[in-house]
């Protein structure tokens, strides 16, 4: 198997036919699912050559198409059978057509100006010959694509169509691909800049999409790979082509490249259970081997690189970077041994199982949902400079800032522009030199800016002021408890071992409920209902209980006479929990706005130190504590 990675022009310049086998199912591609997104790469594309001003512009990668040699008779033109990608070549040839028709339609629009009439010609004239064989002994060689037999009809009366009368049977899908994409490309066509959008929608269409094309040899079963590819309507991923690159510029440097694939690839693919399963919602879910990719190349270009774009930016990164031998070639071996450490360090971030002060930072970051920070990680994970010490203190400072953030309400939309910014410094710094100064030093560097480090002051304000429940997320909420919770923990058994509770069968519970009207009146009459209803989600009234005894606590009174059912006593026999032991100490008799008041401010202290301030960051940074290696969680 051979892949090349080509423009459209060159896949169909040559007098070649691409014949689509009859067993392969018919043309299905629609408006909605297929040709919508197509043409927004296609716009995009022209929009970047009509904007380039002089620079490069990237090229956009189409997809993969898989061919097999067929003996054709003499006198005949070269033949591929197409065993995976018809619906792709066949659209592309659509998509030209219009595109051809679209442009002749344009002609009466620059009369008159001789310039846009000659760009406008051009453009024509180089879209034309990508849909038709000249040299053709036989009528069907004409066509570049051949499909089966059920499409062939619809498919000529496309292709044969004039740009004035368009197709003669408008119902068909092949049809209505044609009309959709014409008329995209007139509106686009017809703003203004007529020439000069000639020829950026030609040099787009011709230039600048791509596609990977697998030429399969005489040992290659196309009946199987084609099977591979198509069971379950599963695709090729980016990771799949760049595993297919990776081995094949392997052979093409005549390596081993079986023990490529066993050193480096093969755990991939004997856990396909955990990487090609989908993560992320919606239109962002993709498999996590591709989201480990992004991660990955993200930390070595050190850029946002979209996931449509993740295998183009893969081969311009081994175009112009990349580790290389001495001979000045790509070190394949280096490059898959660099995508296989870091995809031990992605697994580490995605399920933390330690228990250093990083271990925990991770576990909260996941809690947290900002994976923009994970290049960082990367990078950070695998400096030598960076040892454990190095590694708890930059998880503590990173934790610190985000959730002190996330407490403030403040906005996580330059994320992404600041993880980033610190990725550059790390990856500034000596190799033996550890990260966790440059971390704090940049984010405490603006104090007033939007990317700011809240303060004390700020941090106290929000903590006791805030809703936590039902503004915060619930996932969050508990994250904070338990690691109040953890801190407690720690506090009381000194040297000895944390008690680990399984906090995923704990739930929030308010401590005054929130219907509280039945057994907690107002006393206070300064006290309004609304002052109330804040108060009962603050954080000073939420505690965490196990779901039994949520359900038993109920709604009862904080305190009852002896032999009824009370908070306070349900609490007192069954709780393990340091929270709810220290919630009983300080308020053994009553519970109000004022005790909530007065527990919020106490968790802020412990809260203060769990997730300390750039100034009281400073002096750990700068004298690191040993005991940061132990065990924190």
């Amino acid at each position: 198997m051979q892949p090349s990675y080509i423009s459209v022009m060159n896949v169909f310049t040559q007098q070649t036919r691409y014949t689509v086998p009859l067993f392969q199912r018919p043309y299905v591609w629609s408006r909605e699912d297929q040709w919508e997104p197509l043409w927004e790469d296609v716009r995009a594309a022209a929009d970047r050559v009509l904007n380039a001003d002089g620079k490069a512009v990237p090229a956009h990668f189409l997809g993969t198409v898989v061919l097999e040699q067929t003996p054709n008779p003499v006198f005949s033109l070269p033949r591929r059978e197409v065993i995976d990608g018809q619906q792709r070549l066949t659209t592309l040839q659509l998509v030209l057509k219009a595109a051809e028709h679209a442009l002749e339609a344009l002609r009466p629009l620059v009369t008159g100006d001789e310039a846009a009439a000659k760009a406008v010609d051009i453009a024509a004239r180089q879209i034309a010959p990508l849909t038709s064989n000249p040299a053709y002994s036989e009528d069907e060689e004409r066509y570049k694509v051949w499909p089966t037999n059920e499409d062939r009809v619809p498919f000529r009366d496309v292709m044969d169509a004039n740009a004035a009368d368009g197709p003669l049977h408008h119902h068909t899908r092949m049809a209505q691909a044609y009309a959709f994409f014409r008329q995209e490309f007139a509106t686009w066509l017809n703003v203004d800049q007529h020439g000069e959008r000639a020829k950026a929608l030609a040099s787009a269409l011709k230039d600048h999409l791509r596609l990977i094309v697998l030429d399969l040899d005489s040992s290659d079963e196309p009946q199987a790979i084609f099977e591979t590819l198509n069971a379950h309507g599963t695709p090729l991923l980016p990771a799949d082509l760049i595993k297919n690159w990776l081995l094949w510029e392997g052979t093409r440097q005549r390596l081993e490249t079986v023990d490529l694939y066993s050193e480096h690839w093969r755990p991939f693919d004997s856990d396909s259970d955990y990487w090609r399963a989908n993560v992320g919602t919606g239109h962002a879910a993709r498999a996590r081997i591709d989201t480990f990719l992004l991660n990955w190349i993200t930390r070595h270009v050190r850029e946002q690189v979209s996931a449509k774009h993740l295998y183009d930016r893969f081969l311009s990164y081994v175009a112009s970077g990349g580790a290389r031998t001495e001979a000045g070639k790509l070190d394949v071996s280096a490059l898959m041994k660099d995508v296989q450490a870091d995809a031990v360090r992605f697994r580490e971030i995605d399920g933390p199982s330690g228990k250093t002060r990083f271990d925990t930072f991770l576990r909260r970051l996941k809690v947290l949902d900002v994976i923009v920070f994970h290049p960082l990680l990367l990078a950070i994970m695998g400096r030598p400079g960076s040892d454990a010490v190095d590694r708890n203190l930059c998880g503590q400072i990173l934790e610190s800032y985000l959730v002190r953030r996330t407490v403030c309400g403040m906005q996580t939309r330059g994320y992404g522009t600041l993880a980033l910014a610190l990725l550059d410094k790390v990856v500034g710094l000596p190799d033996d030199s550890p990260a966790a100064p440059t971390l704090h030093a940049a984010l405490s560097a603006a104090p007033d800016g939007p990317d700011r480090w809240p303060t004390d002051e700020a941090f106290r304000s929000d903590w006791l002021n805030k809703k936590f429940y039902g503004n915060l997320r619930r996932n969050r909420v508990l994250m904070v408890l338990r690691a109040i919770e953890e801190h407690y923990q720690r506090q009381a058994v000194k040297s000895e071992p944390v008690l680990v509770f399984n906090f995923d069968k704990l739930e929030i519970e308010h401590i005054m409920p929130q219907t509280w009207d039945t057994h907690w009146p107002i006393h206070d009459p300064t006290v309004t209902r609304d002052d109330r209803n804040w108060r009962v989600q603050g954080i000073g009234n939420l505690t965490l209980v196990s779901a039994a005894l949520n359900k038993a606590l109920s709604h009862g009174p904080w305190t009852a006479p002896d032999g009824q059912s009370s908070k306070q006593a349900g609490l007192g026999l069954h709780t393990k929990l340091e929270l709810n032991a220290r919630l009983l100490r300080d308020h053994p008799t009553e519970w109000n706005e004022s005790t909530i008041a007065a527990r919020a401010a106490t968790l802020f202290e412990t809260a203060a130190i769990i997730w300390p301030s750039p100034p009281g960051m400073a002096g750990m940074v700068k004298a690191p504590a040993v005991q940061q290696v132990a065990s924190y969680a």
